[in-house]
């Protein structure tokens, strides 16, 4: 089917800005995300620094406190170490150091046994000092944090804090933030690391160092590194299908809104407007003096980007839409405006055919749309001729008022396909016309055995004594011409003579013709 609209050039245009979207929503989604994620891990950061340096803090504040503890014998001592450590988070025990050797414990009481085979890496003789190992004489197998705060003015004496490390905390806080783009915590203690995923100390060098971020905690010799992208897989799936269903989403309403917008009854009233739309004329040939004795005018339209478009097409699509009459005003607007150019090709009296659609007779404004029409023309110079199908007879219930009115303004009817139709008897009986018009396809039976072959010399016998004109059109044989003109037929028309042409191809062939 021919439309004159460009439905594949629309669905080129709403892939195009569907595409389009698909990726300008998910540069913004993804960027959305990417900051929000960034903003979060920033925010867990802060939060680890915070709690990290505040229990630090603390716990240094109070093993200082626990240092004057170390200028008393075990027996006095330990009670207050013993509360201390059941008091402070996260501290499995207190030992205080005497010259180099434990001798107190908060856990066991008096003891003895020398420091650096306790944590041979940590620095005694440095007023603060931390390390981290695999476990203890104690409890061999959990990793620990050991914690030195060396008592003033004492070498080697001090408070030793064996701390429990525990990333249940972490884990739950990030979860209950939603943190599922957050891929671990490693704890870095100089050359010792531990990590939420291997609760064994390991190498700090040996440690991924891809997605992620070192924090250093203020006035502490350990680093937190943060594992994790601000933009995972998770996010890029997610952001992608929810681009895809938005993007058809406005595929399909981009598709819908230009179809609307665009619309044929929009094409065909901006055609109107843009002056799209233009006039033919058929050279009308009177068989006796075989001279030019009028035209048909036949309506065209010159789409811009479909091109010439079918007048069958757009002419019943303006009927069956209700764009016939504004479409049948604007045909009696190129046509006066041709009317002038017309006067210096035609003779006085010359045929000038309109094709009159059923429903127009039916308008209010009809009779007046035929009178302005007239009044446009030069006056008394053309014979007008209103060509109506039989289908018009039928549909339309007061054609004989309408039909005696236009005659009495001096315009002539013809049935146009005659024969074609409904009961066409009727209608020459019913109505006083003045053309009967000849279909083409009774014209193709001349010289042929054709089941309708009899019937155009039915149909030819039948004017003759009704009297009617008959202009037959579609002649394009010689054979045709001479078989129409024996058989007294008026008007020939058809490509033997003339294709539909514009007014001033109209001239030259009328200037050139020659019978």
């Amino acid at each position: 089917m021919h439309t004159v609209l460009p439905k594949r050039r629309y669905l080129q245009r709403s892939l195009l800005f569907a595409s389009l979207f698909f990726l300008l929503f998910n540069a913004v989604t993804l960027w959305l995300i990417y900051q929000a994620n960034e903003h979060r891990q920033q925010r867990l950061i802060d939060n680890l620094v915070s709690f990290s340096t505040r229990y630090l803090q603390d716990l240094q504040k109070n093993m200082a406190d626990l240092t004057t503890l170390t200028q008393f014998p075990c027996s006095l001592a330990q009670a207050t170490l013993t509360q201390n450590a059941a008091f402070t988070r996260g501290v499995r025990t207190y030992l205080l150091v005497n010259n180099g050797v434990a001798y107190c414990s908060s856990a066991t009481g008096e003891m003895e046994k020398p420091l650096a085979s306790i944590y041979p890496e940590l620095q005694a003789s440095q007023p603060e000092d931390m390390v981290l190992q695999q476990g203890t004489y104690m409890v061999p197998e959990k990793p620990a944090v050991a914690v030195w705060i060396a008592a003033p003015s004492q070498p080697q004496t001090g408070v030793l804090a064996t701390l429990d490390i525990n990333f249940g905390a972490y884990l739950l806080f990030t979860q209950a933030q939603g943190q599922e783009e957050t891929g671990g915590l490693a704890l870095i203690i100089g050359p010792h690391a531990l990590t939420t995923r291997h609760d064994v100390v390991q190498a700090a060098a040996d440690l991924p160092r891809a997605g992620s971020r070192d924090i250093p905690l203020p006035n502490s010799p350990i680093v937190l590194r943060l594992y994790g992208v601000s933009l995972g897989l998770g996010d890029v799936q997610i952001s992608v299908l929810a681009g895809l269903l938005l993007s058809s989403l406005v595929g399909a309403l981009s598709y819908y809104l230009m179809r609307v917008r665009h619309s044929a009854d929009h094409e065909m009233l901006e055609g109107m407007r843009r002056r799209q739309f233009h006039m033919a004329y058929q050279p009308v040939i009177d068989t006796r003096s075989q001279q030019v004795a009028g035209v048909e005018a036949l309506m065209r339209w010159q789409h811009p980007r479909e091109g010439n478009i079918p007048p069958d097409v757009f002419i019943s699509y303006a009927e069956a839409q209700g764009l016939i009459v504004l479409l049948t005003r604007h045909l009696f607007g190129l046509i006066a405006q041709d009317a002038p150019l017309l006067r210096e090709v035609l003779p006085v009296g010359a045929k000038l055919a309109v094709n009159l659609s059923p429903s127009h007779l039916t308008d209010p404004d009809f009779e007046r749309d035929v009178e302005h029409f007239i009044s446009c023309l030069p006056p008394g110079y053309f014979n007008v001729v209103f060509e109506i199908t039989e289908r018009g007879m039928v549909e339309t219930a007061d054609a004989l008022e309408k039909f005696d009115w236009l005659r009495r303004q001096g315009i002539e009817i013809a049935i146009d396909d005659f024969g074609t139709g409904h009961s066409a008897l009727i209608y020459l009986e019913k109505f006083h016309l003045d053309f009967l018009k000849i279909d083409r396809g009774f014209v193709t039976t001349i010289g042929r055995q054709t089941v309708t072959a009899p019937v155009l010399d039915t149909v030819l016998n039948l004017t003759r004594e009704l009297g009617l004109k008959t202009v037959a059109e579609g002649v394009e044989t010689p054979q045709q011409a001479h078989y129409l003109r024996e058989h007294g037929v008026t008007y020939l028309q058809g490509y033997l003579y003339s294709r539909p042409l514009t007014a001033a191809g109209l001239k030259e062939f009328v200037t050139h013709y020659h019978p």
